[in-house]
This record gives C-alpha cells, sequence and structure tokens, in this order.
C-alpha cells in the first residue's frame, strides 16, 4: 500500500487579494512599491513608531519581504481604503522560531493598523481573523501564531478577539511577548 505523502504547503502566498463574505470590510491586498510612501508615514506615527522599526529601517526590509519566499506583505483595506499593515511569514522557516517546538507548517502574523482613525474600529482583528482563516483552510497549515508585546493592550485583544489562544510568555529577539497561537484542523 502506497504512503500517503503530506500536502505541499506554500511558504510564500501567491494571492494578490484575500477577502472573504464573512468579513466583508476588510480585505488584504499584496503590498506593492508604490505603497511604500504610505507605509513610512504610517511608520512615523507615534502609536506605530512605539512598536516598530524606523522607516528607514523597516521600509528596506519590507521591499525585500516583497520577494522573500518565505514572506508575504500585504496592506490592509478596510471600507474600501487602506488602513495598515500585515505580514505572513512561514515561522518554522525563521532562524528565532527553529528553535521552538512548533508543528512543521507554522504561519506567523504581525500587523499594525496605521490610519489613526482606523483604531479600534475592529480592523486589526478582522484582518488577524481573516488572514488566520485564509492560511487554515490551506492543507497541511498546523497553526497560525503571532507574538505580540505583553504591554501591547490593543494588539493582544485583537489577536484574542480573532480567536488566538495566549499560550503564556515568551522571550524574542524583540523582547518579552506573550505567544498567540490558533491550531489548524487534524
Amino acid at each position: 500500500m502506497a504512503r500517503k505523502s503530506a500536502p505541499v504547503v506554500p511558504r510564500k502566498l501567491r494571492d494578490r487579494r484575500i477577502a472573504r463574505a464573512a468579513f466583508p470590510d476588510v480585505a488584504l491586498r499584496a503590498l506593492a512599491l508604490g505603497d511604500l510612501p504610505q507605509i513610512a508615514r504610517w511608520l512615523a506615527t507615534p502609536h506605530v513608531a512605539a512598536r516598530w522599526d524606523p522607516p528607514h529601517v523597516a521600509l528596506p526590509a519590507m521591499v525585500r519581504d516583497i520577494d522573500d519566499a518565505d514572506m508575504s506583505p500585504f496592506i490592509i483595506i478596510a471600507r474600501g481604503r487602506a488602513v495598515g499593515f500585515l505580514q505572513i511569514y512561514a515561522a518554522t522557516n525563521t532562524a528565532f522560531w527553529t528553535g521552538h517546538d512548533l508543528p512543521h507548517e507554522t504561519f506567523g502574523l504581525d500587523l499594525f493598523i496605521g490610519a489613526a482613525d482606523a483604531l479600534r474600529q475592529g480592523y486589526g482583528s478582522a484582518s488577524l481573523s481573516l488572514a488566520a482563516a485564509h492560511l487554515l483552510d490551506i492543507p497541511g497549515v498546523a497553526r497560525v501564531q503571532g507574538d505580540p508585546s505583553p504591554d501591547n493592550k490593543a494588539s493582544l485583544r485583537a489577536f484574542a478577539k480573532a480567536g488566538f489562544e495566549n499560550r503564556g510568555e515568551i522571550t524574542t529577539p524583540d523582547g518579552p511577548a506573550i505567544y498567540m497561537a490558533i491550531e489548524g484542523k487534524r
């Protein structure tokens, strides 16, 4: 009897747009070079600058991520306008996460809502839910995770509202974090 091989999970999403009927007001659009001026403005706002690298550090990394085999950067679109940034990464292929006991196909999420008038509107949790649902529908994806800072209450609430389970505090290269995860179908 032939052994059934495990599904091959792409490390980089090829989707140009991710949208679902369950989230009518929010979609994800693949990051393009033309988005960088807006990203730079968002990175300079106080609420984003407190958590993310400055534009001169973050923007070159985002440009590299567009073509990186393990990264999928997106613009968060809410009610038809760009309001933030979300990146999906193949966690099992990153140096930090390879030293942890993760299921083989684990993806991580990072995000920020850049538009100040879009804060506290539920777009962060909706974006996380949308990305997690999309990833967990890919056969073979075992887990989706995030690691917000313990003092980032808004991000912790967004991950929790999106269904991520708090698995406790960890230490990342960026400092202390709360490990949040959703398991895939078994």
